[in-house]
Parts: structure tokens; sequence; C-alpha cells
């Protein structure tokens, strides 16, 4: 079995996934209900705090009003003390009003108690806070979207990353409680110090972790544990108890963890660079520069309005604060890359640059109109807030962008990529060109020239089975076909190659199976494939919920890459291909099913025909037989006649196995028999002759059960040979005495040293003799009990005074009602019946 690396999760592993998608995620979402309502009352008090030190104040804000200076600690807030970060955090969190808060502060050994009234909150601040919201929400919502698609490795770093970024950018709303504040400034720690983990984690495993049997999982779970140790240290010196008699310690642990993290970074943007720059592997390539495009799209722009920001804080322009948004830009990048497999093309990426383009530049002149024009001319006019239209817009910016997203892409696509609508149209024409098609061959090979014509590549051959076949293949040209030659000429649905595609149902670039298939058990069959024929991409094609097939391209002749848009075409190409195939697959199976219904059918006919079809009978005697096949043909095998002599010939086989198998021996066995019954007047002598026709005949294990009797009216005795046929009865209505016809030898076919042994009775008049295969009483019926031989003796003998024909009427009758419709096996009897003896 086939080792692939997407590891199994273990039950750790499928915990944290649920908790992650199900309830650390939906928690964060929700705290930004609170968030966005916060961001608008929260009072501004116009200085910043470091280490409960005002580190700055906002020139003619209401700190520098209320007299507090650059300096000053904080002793007190309200009355409530404050002697550590959380204090003044948990001490600041109850205020959404405008009222007057009073201030304990030290200055140079001296302690003021100043009273500070807050103004509101400013629209760049509102903005700048709405932004960073907005950019943690996205973060956490792509994070979420892409480990809910996907569980692997990649998938599950990559929610991790945008977890801890957003709960960094969101804030989760304060409390005034201490016991609470404490915690949260904990995990924020935690959260810093897991964050060079798992970018460096990400980076060493995307675009597809490479594994090591035994190593990989814990190398990298062990790249957790120096952020883990660093905090478990932080918080123990953070504790009163300790902190007096180690503070010298603390500075050193910090500057620890400053090296422990600029480390990390640097190694993960030290791989990241790596892959960037790998010629050998340009699917990888193109991914790690979407990724850094996002990157500097989204941070450089962030950092820009950052610095502003602090240059010039009462910048009445707003259009640096709106540059905050730009860090939506990176979880995209990184999910484009994650999401969408194979080369991400430059037309694609510059195609969806300008569709999220074009949308955010609609959202922000919807802003300006509303927010700027509407929001002014509604306070100037009404002496309201413009806060609550600021909220509105919000809202319904995040209500119409899906639509709005859908009507840009369409003008993108008709304005500035009329070829993606005519390429679109081409495929479409392909799929109406094949549904014209009843032949499987004239449809596999339309198909191919018409891939080959939209793609030009090198190389193009599809795979296709039917049933339980393996897969075999279909080259465009001859020339391939020749090239072929020395594979194998068919694929197992079990190997490793067809499970992973099966697995994956999407198409596959040959970088990607690097990853995935030749790092497993793979068998040669499907290395030697992939080779042989400088595969560049699978696609597979599905139907219903099993892989009917796949298509392998090779290059393409200009070189470049199959691009999304390809990929794209090809995945909607490849499933209504694999219906249509389906279909006509099942069409031609159809058709030869019938033809082989017809032949069996008349190979039946042929077959019955070589049976008697009606009794024989004279004044003497009449003998009747029947058979019913469980299979259109069988194996069994009856016959009576007249002999030269006078004397009566009848026969019964039972060759083993079902089906044509059976009846092909059968056909050749009566041909035998027949020749050899004419010949000679002994049984076992004729049962000789036949056993050694018959050992050069049959494979081994196969064997017949024969019995030939020959019964002479004037005298009325009967010499036979039983070859391992169920011993048939003689009865008589007026004897209760029964007698069985055992004499003989084995069955014919398994050795030919072996003689025969005849046997001789004498049959009076109203004696009947019933000859019988194993399938009268191997029947079943749905308890799984046997219609045995107590039963249809039982038959027999309740019967004895119909005719031979009525009398095997009734036992056939009796024996299908046993056992239902379904036929098991073979069923064959005759039965004898002596009326008088020739004078």
């Amino acid at each position: 079995m086939l080792n692939f690396p997407a590891i199994k999760p273990n039950l750790f592993e499928k915990l944290t996934r649920i908790l992650g998608l199900f309830l650390i995620a939906p928690l964060l979402t929700l705290s930004t209900i609170p968030i966005a309502i916060h961001i608008t009352q929260k009072p501004d008090f116009g200085f910043a705090v470091n280490q409960l030190e005002i580190g700055s104040l906002d020139p003619g804000g209401p700190a520098q009003k209320a007299g507090l200076r650059t300096g000053d600690k904080i002793l007190a807030v309200d009355g409530v003390p404050v002697t550590k970060m959380t204090h003044w955090f948990a001490a600041k969190a109850g205020h959404y009003q405008l009222n007057p808060v009073l201030f304990k502060v030290q200055r140079m050994g001296l302690v003021y108690s100043l009273l500070v009234t807050p103004d509101p909150p400013g629209q760049m601040r509102m903005i700048h806070d709405f932004s960073l919201l907005v950019s943690g929400l996205a973060f956490l919502l792509i994070g979420w979207w892409v480990f809910s698609k996907r569980s692997d490795l990649v998938a599950r770093n990559f929610f991790a990353l945008c977890t801890l970024f957003g709960f960094m950018l969101l804030d989760i709303p304060d409390l005034p409680l201490v016991g609470y504040m404490t915690v949260k400034e904990s995990l924020r720690t935690l959260v810093q110090l897991m964050l060079p983990a798992y970018f460096l984690r990400f980076f060493l495993q995307f675009p597809s972790p490479r594994f090591q049997p035994g190593g990989s999982l814990r190398r990298w779970r062990s790249l957790l544990w120096p952020g883990w140790i660093l905090f478990l240290l932080l918080l123990v010196l953070d504790s009163s108890a300790v902190l007096t008699q180690s503070a010298s310690i603390q500075p050193w642990i910090e500057l620890l963890a400053l090296v422990y993290s600029l480390g990390f970074f640097l190694a993960g943007l030290v791989v990241f660079t790596k892959r960037i720059l790998r010629r050998d592997r340009p699917i990888q390539r193109t991914k790690m520069l979407v990724i850094l495009t996002g990157l500097l799209a989204g941070l450089l722009p962030f950092m820009g309005s950052m610095i502003m920001a602090n240059l010039n804080p009462d910048s009445s322009l707003p259009m640096w604060q709106y540059l905050s948004f730009s860090l939506i830009l990176v979880p995209i990048s990184f999910a484009l890359a994650i999401m969408r497999y194979g080369a991400l093309d430059k037309s694609f990426v510059l195609r969806i640059s300008l569709i999220y383009g074009f949308l955010t530049l609609i959202v922000l002149v919807g802003y300006f109109l509303v927010v700027v024009g509407l929001g002014q001319l509604l306070a100037s006019l009404f002496r309201i807030s413009t806060y609550p239209v600021l909220l509105t817009v919000v809202a319904a910016s995040s209500l119409t962008v899906l639509p709005l997203r859908r009507l840009v892409q369409g003008w993108i696509d008709d304005t500035f990529y009329p070829a993606r609508k005519a390429n679109l149209e081409a495929i479409g024409n392909l799929g109406k060109g094949l549904t014209a098609l009843i032949d499987i061959d004239d449809v596999n090979q339309s198909l191919l020239n018409g891939l080959n014509d939209l793609f030009r590549p090198e190389d193009l051959v599809l795979f296709i089975q039917s049933d339980e076949e393996p897969f075999h293949f279909v080259p465009i040209r001859q020339q391939q076909a020749q090239n072929l030659a020395n594979l194998p000429p068919s694929l197992p649905q079990t190997s490793s190659l067809a499970i992973l595609l099966d697995r994956l149902r999407r198409p596959i670039f040959s970088e990607e199976l690097e990853d995935m298939l030749f790092t497993g058990d793979s068998e040669p069959g499907s290395l030697g494939l992939l080779t042989h024929l400088k595969v560049n991409l699978l696609v597979p094609l599905i139907s219903g919920n099993r892989l009917l097939g796949f298509l392998a391209f090779g290059s393409k002749s200009s070189d470049a890459l199959y691009s999304q848009e390809d990929l794209s075409h090809l995945n909607q190409l490849a499933v209504q291909a694999g219906s249509l195939l389906e279909s006509r697959l099942l069409y031609r199976d159809s058709l030869e099913q019938k033809k082989t219904e017809t032949e069996l059918e008349l190979a039946r006919t042929i077959q019955h025909s070589l049976l008697p079809n009606e009794a024989l009978e004279d004044e003497c005697f009449v003998i009747a037989g029947r058979n019913e096949s469980c299979r259109m043909v069988g194996g069994d095998y009856f016959d009576y006649f007249l002999r030269s002599d006078g004397s009566l010939g009848f026969a019964l086989a039972d060759v083993s196995g079902k089906g044509i198998p059976a009846a092909l021996h059968m056909t050749s066995l009566r041909v035998a028999f027949r020749q050899e019954a004419e010949a000679e007047d002994q049984p076992h002598l004729v049962i000789k002759r036949l056993n050694d026709t018959v050992f050069n005949l049959v494979s081994t294990g196969q064997f017949i059960c024969f019995f030939y009797g020959i019964w002479h009216p004037e005298t009325g005795i009967l010499n036979y040979c039983n070859a391992g046929c169920e011993p048939p009865v003689l009865l008589n209505p007026n004897q209760s005495f029964h007698q069985y016809l055992r004499k003989g030898g084995p069955v014919l076919g398994v050795t030919n040293e072996h003689d025969y042994r005849q046997g001789s009775l004498q049959m009076a008049p109203q004696d009947r003799l019933f000859l019988f295969t194993d399938g009268l009483t191997d029947e079943q019926n749905e308890d799984e009990e046997f219609f045995d031989f107590p039963r249809l003796l039982a038959l027999l003998e309740a019967n004895l005074v119909s005719t031979p024909v009525h009398l095997l009427d009734k036992i056939f009758a009796s024996i299908n009602t046993f056992g239902g419709p379904d036929r098991t096996d073979d069923k064959t009897a005759i039965l004898l019946e002596v009326k008088n003896l020739r004078s």
C-alpha cells in the first residue's frame, strides 16, 4: 500500500482542528462586535503609556491641558492603585464615557492628582483602529476558510499563523478585571513567542511538506519548544514573589526572546528566499512570488501609514490612514498560494489584482461619497454624529462586496481578457462535439485531438478503464504508441498513481507528484510510467464516485507553464468528459453484452439440440430426461438412444464447474461418448476409453461424473458402470425395497491408470430407475436448508404412479419452489420406466 505523505491525523490533531474551527475562531470573530462598538466609544486621553510611565503627549490634548508631563509615573486611576501594566489596562477598560478621570502620578519624587477630561475618539484614530479590525478579521476568516477546506500540515500551520496574527490585530476587548487582563497579556506574550516558530514552520512545509520516516513531524513540533520555554520563564519572572529577587534576570530573558524571534523570522525568510530562487521548481517559485508580492503590497503601505501617522498626527488628509487596510493583502496572497494548485502565472495574478483593485476603489469611492459627502451634510443639517454613518457604510460594504466582485470580474474579463472568453467557448464546443459521438474510440480520439489543438502539448495520452479492468492507454499519435511499447500495457487500479489521483480528484503537476508520490512506497509501474512519458500534468477523469481514467500531458510546445486558466478549463472539461466516457463505455459494454447474450442463446440452442428433446417410448419402456442450467449454458449432460441391437443405452454426466467452460467440455464429451458407445457394448469398457479421452481433455482439478447403462428389453438385464455419479435408485410401486447402483469407479479425468467395474441387475415390469445429478439435492432455501436425498426419495415414492414426464415435472417444480428464483447449480435427471419385457 502506498504510504502517502498526507499523514493521517492523530486524535490530538483532530481535537485541535475541531477546537480551532468551531470554538477559537468563532469566539475571536464574535469579539469583533464589542471591539467595533468600543472603537467609536473609547475616549482619547491624549497620551501613551509605557511601563506605567507617560511616554508621549498629544500637543493640545486632554492630558497636556490637565498638566500631565512626559515621564510621569501613574500610581492610581480614580483611586484604584496601579502597580502593573495589567492594572492600568483594567483601570482604563471601564471608561467608555467622556467623564473626567482622576489620575494620581509621581513626578520627581512628588505625587500629584490631576483630573483629565477625555476627548471623543478622532476620525483618524477610528479609521486606523477599524483598519486593524478588518485586517485581523480577514486573517482569521481566510485562515478558517483554508483550514476548513484542507486538513494537511500546510493548512494547519497557516490557520495557526492567521489566528495568531488575528489575535494581535483584533485586540480582544478589555475588562475592568485584573485577573482577566493578566490572562490576556499572558496570551499576548505567548502569541508573540509562537509567531516566529509558526512562521518558520510554514515556510519549511509550504507548498507541500517533504516527509522522512519518523523524523519530520517531531522536528517540526520541536520548533515550538523555545517559545514555550521562554514563555514559562517570563511567566515565572512576572510573578510578584520572584520579580523582586530576579529583576536583573528579566532583561536578559527578554533579550533572549528577541534574539529567538529575530533568528526564527530570519531563518523563515532564508527558506523563503531559497525557494523563490529555485529554477527547477517553477510552480513553487510562482507561489513564492505571489506571497512575496502580497507581503510587500500589504506591509509596506501599512508601515508607511504608521510612519506618516507618527510624523504628522494632525494631518487632515485621511488617505494615509486607509493604507492600513493593505494588510488584508497578506492573508489573501497566502491563501491564494495555498488553495490554488499549480503555477500562479502572471496573467492570473494580474487579473485577480485588477478585480480586487477595482473593487477596493469602488468601495473607497463609495465611502468618500457617503461618509464625507452625505455624513457631513447630515451633521450640518441635523447636528448628528457621522459615526453611525461610518458603521453603516462598513456594514453595507461587507454585504455588497460579493455581487460587486462578480460585476467587476465580468467587466474586466470582457474588457481586458477577451481570449479567456474565447478559450472558454472552445472548451465548451469541444464538450458539445464529444456528446455527438457514440463510439468510444471516436470519443477518445476526438478528445485527444481537441486538447492537442487547444494546449499544444508535446505528448498527450489518455488512460481509461472499464469496470474492474486496469487502465489502458490511448495515445494520440502512432509514434507515441511506439514510444509506449516498452511500458506495461495497463496500469492496475491498485497502483499508487491511480490511488493518488482518485484521492485528489484534481489536476496535479509532476512537481507536486515529486512531493506526494515519489516520497511514498510507489511501485515501479507508476514511477516508470511518469518517467517514461515525461509527464508535466495529470488530469483525472471522475465519473460519479470513481476514477474512470486520466489524461497525461507533456510540457507545452512553447515551454510555458499550464496556467490557472488552463487548469480551470481542463477541470471543467474533465467533469463533462468523465461522465461522457462512462456513458459511451456503458453503451459499448451493453452492445457487447447483447452480442454475448445472442451468442450464448445460440450456444444454448445448440447445446439443447445435443440433448434428447422428448421422451423415448415403445411397448417395453418409457424413458424421459430433463436438464436445467443455472446459467445460459451448463455442464450437465444426459442422453438415451436405441442401439443397433435393439437395446436401450442411456447416460448421465456432470462436468465440474459451470457456464461456458463446462458447456464446452460437455460438448466434447458427448462426441467422444457417442463414438465409444456405438463401438462397444460393455459399459465399463466404454467408461474406461472415455476416461482416457477426458484425462487428456480437462485441466488439473477438473473432472466429470458419468453414468452409462445398457438395458436389454428381451431379458430385462441392465448392465451399467457408475463413474462417480450420485447412485441411481431403482424403485417399484409394489415394493418398499430400493436398490442403488454404485458399482463402477472414480470420476473421469483424474487418472488414466484405473480400471472400471461393471454392474448388472434384473429389471422387472413396473420398475423405475431414477438417475440424477447433485444439483437436485444441493438446492438450498432461504434458511440454507438443503433439498436433500430423503426429500427427493419421498417425492419419488409419493408419485411413482405418474408417467416419467409428469414425475420429472413435479420433481423440478418442487425443487425450484423450495430454492426460490436463484439457481445455484445445474440440475439433470433421467427416469426409466419398464412396462413389459419383449417376448
